[in-house]
């Protein structure tokens, strides 16, 4: 049974890979995906329990590269642009990490490739042990720390209908979730394939530091904005004229 959901039309263009992050949905693509898709086939894909994915109690981020390989050979899709976005980017560093021949390249929004630093793993622990009775309350503290206070004044109905969407989630989506980004490994990204990132200097759940140290030591290459973790939804036209496989 797969994980996730797909959402693919072939017109027999290069193929972007869309893949939101934590308590997001494919919608959240919308504006970028209007960008892209007159010159690329696009393939949404959906986390497990999120969107019209199924809910499931347990699942790694390995595990969701090798069924991301698995759906494009079985779609006959030779190699994709990756584009993740936060837990979406996780999974875009593992696969490729393991998959590197079915890349073209990789753009990490608002991500890393590293693993959860020690405070970040706590934090999601006391998450895991709180779930069960504050659900909705997490949902909307979470949501909310996305975001920068100016773009709280700026986006407030994207915002709320963000956390409307997430309420729909299942516990067991939310806690499967937390688990596969505390537990993931960190991976060593090179030139052997393209790699961009894009992030924010205000982003609270990913600081900036993490991620300039991460492209320095890697020898990649980044770029920064003046926002929070949901460069998506805020800065997408920035995101669409800094993707590095756009002419």
């Amino acid at each position: 049974m797969r994980k996730m959901t797909y959402s693919f039309k072939s017109e027999n263009k290069p193929v972007v890979l869309l893949l939101h992050g934590f308590l997001g949905s494919k919608s959240q693509w919308n504006t970028v995906a209007a960008a892209l898709e007159k010159r690329y086939d696009l393939l949404f894909v959906e986390l497990p329990g999120h969107g019209a994915s199924p809910s499931i109690s347990e699942y790694s981020i390995a595990s969701l590269a090798l069924e991301i390989s698995q759906q494009l050979l079985q779609q006959g899709i030779e190699k994709v642009h990756f584009v993740g976005h936060s837990m979406g980017g996780y999974v875009g560093a593992a696969f490729a990490k393991e998959y590197p021949s079915q890349l073209h390249s990789l753009t990490l929004v608002n991500s890393i490739a590293g693993a959860d630093l020690p405070g970040r793993k706590q934090m999601r622990n006391r998450a895991i042990q709180l779930i069960d009775r504050f659900q909705d309350a997490y949902v909307s503290m979470a949501i909310n720390n996305l975001f920068t206070k100016e773009e709280h004044e700026s986006h407030q109905a994207i915002i709320e209908a963000m956390k409307v969407s997430a309420k729909n989630m299942t516990v067991k989506s939310v806690l499967a979730a937390l688990r596969a980004m505390r537990d993931r490994p960190s991976v060593w990204l090179d030139d052997a394939v393209r790699v961009n990132y894009l992030y924010g200097d205000r982003d609270t759940v990913i600081d900036k530091s993490l991620i300039e140290k991460e492209i320095k030591t890697q020898g990649l290459k980044g770029l920064s904005f003046t926002g929070g973790h949901m460069l998506l939804l805020t800065h997408p036209v920035d995101l669409i004229q800094n993707l590095r496989f756009v002419d």
